[in-house]
């Protein structure tokens, strides 16, 4: 039985570059998160105002009761938009949109 030379060598350092790349990978992951939030907040700021289908900056605030509706007073488009909820608020009272159609159309007289 022959002996065979069995070489082994420890790498010192290992541990502690693994755990600093994993700290670098953990603030990369926070910074493009805090990036994404910023720009959607930057494009909804800009974009306040712009009508969700023909893209025009033409959106008008009626108030109704509680609610306030955004309309479009493009010619060509005259969309109507609710935030989350608002439309449960105007179902709450009868007969609410038909009084929001005609204070709507009633722009355009």
């Amino acid at each position: 039985m022959t002996k065979e030379k069995v070489s082994v060598s420890i790498k010192t350092g290992d541990h502690e570059d693994l755990y600093f790349k994993e700290q670098e990978q953990k603030k990369i992951k926070k910074l493009r998160e805090q990036i994404k939030h910023e720009s959607n907040k930057k494009y909804r700021d800009e974009h306040k105002n712009h009508c969700f289908r023909c893209g025009t900056e033409s959106l008008a605030e009626i108030s109704y009761g509680s609610v306030k509706v955004d309309v479009c007073v493009n010619d060509n488009c005259g969309a109507m938009h609710l935030d989350p909820g608002e439309l449960e608020m105007i179902m709450k009272d009868q007969g609410g949109l038909d009084k929001i159609r005609k204070a709507v159309f009633s722009i355009f007289k």
